[in-house]
């Protein structure tokens, strides 16, 4: 499935140390069958015209990701939210990540037509050495270069 303009816009570019930029909710289901949650950013998440890209370190969603291959996120854009829905096509492991290459299964972009406010955090130098965005972005490159 083509993944929409206006959700590609959502996820391009990277956050910028010292501005707010927008959280992704990104779901994945346990061994028991309940969602789990998890936090990605712009820096952790990328896409083309096919497929979304993702580098997860949390190692329960790993683990949820590896046994079902399934996961969503929701992306909000002005009025819109959009809800998507995931299914791995690849991974690779490096060190504590894991880099996913997803299909689009399924993607809902609804709207009241009411402004929407996504969740935010603050980007900053701390953030990004936590969440090491340089090496996240070299795995989202090998990602996308290996489509």
């Amino acid at each position: 499935m083509p993944i929409a303009h206006e959700l590609r816009q959502l996820l391009e570019g990277r956050p910028v140390v010292g501005a707010p930029d927008q959280a992704f909710p990104f779901l994945t289901v346990d061994e028991r069958g309940f969602p789990h949650s998890a936090l990605l950013s712009r820096a952790e998440m990328d896409c083309d015209a096919e497929r979304i890209y993702a580098v997860v370190a949390s190692r329960v969603t790993k683990a949820n990701l590896l046994r079902d291959g399934g996961a969503a996120f929701m992306a909000i854009g002005g009025t819109i939210a959009h809800h998507v829905k995931l299914g791995l096509q690849s991974s690779f492991e490096s060190g504590r990540f894991l880099g996913c290459a997803f299909e689009v299964v399924s993607h809902k972009a609804d709207t009241l037509g009411i402004p929407l406010e996504p969740m935010r955090f603050e980007a900053t130098e701390l953030v990004a050495r936590i969440e090491a965005w340089d090496l996240t972005e070299d795995l989202l490159g090998r990602l996308a270069g290996g489509a």
